[in-house]
């Protein structure tokens, strides 16, 4: 499991790191809230087509394979209110609050999206304040806290120096999309057609 761990942390580090490093060399701060943005260029494509067709093909899977990851929680809470437990689990009772739980939360979600012309700066907040802690500082925490590693060791130093790290960033991702957030509101209307 914590080779699997590391493996996984670093794919992300170094395919994220390197897009992030890449676009900012490329574009500067300039570069938009949506990464298929700046390839377009008034309406022209900078890359062949496939390529900014492959790489929405990737970033919807990613983004499916969160939704599933984060929305678990909510849909059971729900599932489990409106579902009867005596009945089948694909039975025809319990499938219909399913499919209209999930649905409800992904018509909601569009409609924010679609509200919101800066839909990006709301998403780098709720990454900012969800995501980094729930993937990147609680589990090095949980981790220190359940097995107690000695703190001469060094794996207690690189969890607690990964939560710090990532603690630091979370308040500078907040901040920075807080302001960006502020600023765009002041621009834009809802349901702007952009």
């Amino acid at each position: 499991m914590f080779k699997g761990l590391c493996v996984s942390f670093t794919v992300i580090a170094t395919t994220f790191f390197s897009v992030s490093i890449s676009g900012y060399w490329a574009f500067g701060n300039l570069a938009q809230s949506s990464v298929f943005s700046n390839f377009m260029v008034n309406g022209i494509p900078l890359v062949p087509k496939w390529f900014i067709l492959m790489s929405n093909v990737f970033a919807l899977l990613q983004v499916l394979a969160v939704t599933v990851i984060y929305l678990q929680p909510t849909n059971e809470i729900f599932e489990k209110k409106f579902a009867d437990p005596k009945s089948h689990q694909f039975s025809i009772r319990n499938i219909m609050p399913r499919l209209i739980s999930r649905s409800f939360s992904v018509i909601v979600a569009t409609l924010i999206a679609a509200m919101f012309p800066f839909f990006g700066d709301i998403m780098a907040f709720i990454g900012a304040v969800g995501c980094i802690p729930l993937d990147s500082v609680l589990p090095m925490i949980l981790y220190n806290v359940t097995f107690q590693p000695s703190k001469r060791g060094l794996i207690f130093w690189i969890n607690t120096f990964i939560a710090i790290i990532f603690s630091g960033l979370m308040v500078l991702g907040a901040i920075s999309s807080v302001r960006q957030i502020i600023l765009d509101s002041k621009t834009y209307h809802l349901f702007a057609n952009l």
